[in-house]
């Protein structure tokens, strides 16, 4: 089958006759065509690539080599999340050129209080190993790739309030050392295999439609890949002057490489959540101004594993934290696999992570705690993260992007 960029390309080339380069690229213009013509021609070839991809997602059993590309990434990310208790971990280590990595800890122990990797609210270390995912006392290694991965820390956390600005303050270090065992129970969901393709139609028939566009969405398509799985993580944890605490927590493992240029991202919200019937789902409503300005992409896995790509979603970044004001509760509802989803979330307003891109020196993530509730009746655990482009300030005071000497 013909590659699907050239396929847009025709597809765009015949709108523009038939409507006129100006009412074709005019935005929102005659998007039901558009929308129809792209969702027949991306359904047809989503079914094409899901045969060609038959067999799953291949993984190396090692850190992918960097491309050269000055926003090259291989990034691993894990959440973890205890359903008896308010016990969470989450841990990122994305390799990046010039030897350096970006690494995320957090993690929140019931009965004893919350700690952070002393870096943050900088998420900028030094790249330690090419063997594993390695950075700032974190490890991420395979043991068996898409089935198990071992997380590990051993170094020093920062109890206390997550940090929300720059401080040089150390505040109150930790000897902290945790390693967890995470063995996956869904199969894995391929972004640019398994999304639904109405998302994407509908998405792109909302921008104005030149050959230019289609050129810049053919370029983002080919430099990045996500593919996602859930597990559970076991292992121990020992924090000083405390007992050996026993883990047992449930999240996702999501492996993203290719290019990742942070500065072409103006904003997304992206929901992560796991429920007590065994649902697991992830949302993302992203703007991307180069091609597509609200994009909603994501899936659910039911509980006999099932997997299925969201079709629709009332999700919008008009509509959730646009003026940067994160609020305690939102709602949002979905389509997948044929059935209909309303999800609400209460986010722990204590409980909101920040890190800094330091890539750029502009952007901040926010990994908000969640409660969930799925239809109202089923109760579940994860995350909202916000992700925000600031262009004003640089976050971080006289930030170095290489290894230090």
């Amino acid at each position: 089958m013909p590659a699907l960029p050239a396929l847009l390309a025709l597809v765009a080339a015949a709108l523009l006759a038939l409507l006129g380069a100006r009412r074709a690229a005019a935005p929102g213009a005659w998007s039901p065509l558009k929308r129809w013509a792209l969702g027949c021609l991306l359904l047809c070839h989503g079914a094409w690539r899901q045969r060609a991809a038959a067999g799953g997602t291949a993984e190396p059993r090692r850190p992918r080599p960097l491309r050269p590309d000055p926003h090259a990434l291989d990034s691993m990310y894990f959440t973890g999340f205890a359903e008896t208790n308010k016990t969470f971990v989450i841990a990122r280590l994305a390799r990046r050129p010039a030897g350096m990595c970006e690494m995320w800890l957090f993690l929140r122990v019931e009965g004893i209080g919350q700690f952070e990797h002393p870096q943050h609210p900088n998420m900028m270390v030094p790249d330690e190993s090419e063997e594993i995912w390695s950075g700032g006392g974190l490890t991420i290694e395979y043991l068996e790739p898409q089935i198990c991965w071992k997380i590990s820390f051993d170094g020093l956390l920062r109890k206390g309030p997550y940090r929300q600005q720059w401080s040089e303050e150390e505040g109150d270090l930790v000897p902290v050392k945790f390693s967890l065992h995470w063995e996956n129970f869904t199969e894995v969901f391929n972004f640019n295999v398994d999304s639904h393709p109405s998302t994407f139609a509908r998405a792109f028939a909302q921008e104005p439609w030149t050959i230019q566009f289609f050129q810049r969405v053919k370029k983002q398509r080919e430099q990045h890949f996500r593919h996602e799985q859930w597990g559970q993580s076991v292992g121990e944890i020992e924090i000083e002057n405390h007992e050996k605490i026993e883990l047992s927590l449930k999240g996702v493992r999501s492996h993203s490489y290719g290019i990742r240029n942070w500065a072409e991202i103006y904003r997304y919200v992206m929901i992560l959540a796991h429920f007590e019937d065994g649902t697991a789902a992830h949302l993302t409503v992203i703007n991307i101004p180069a091609t597509t300005t609200n994009l909603t992409v994501g899936y659910v896995f039911f509980p006999d594993g099932r997997k299925a790509g969201i079709e629709w979603s009332n999700a919008s970044l008009a509509e959730i934290a646009e003026d940067g004001v994160i609020k305690d509760e939102y709602g949002v509802s979905f389509t997948a696999g044929g059935k209909d989803f309303a999800v609400s979330a209460v986010l722990d307003k204590q409980t909101c992570p920040v890190v800094f891109n330091g890539l750029v020196g502009s952007g901040v993530f926010h990994e908000c705690i969640a409660d969930f509730q799925l239809d109202g009746s089923t109760q579940g655990w994860g995350l909202v993260e916000f992700y925000y482009r600031d262009e004003a300030a640089q976050l971080v005071p006289n930030l170095q992007l290489g290894p230090k000497t």
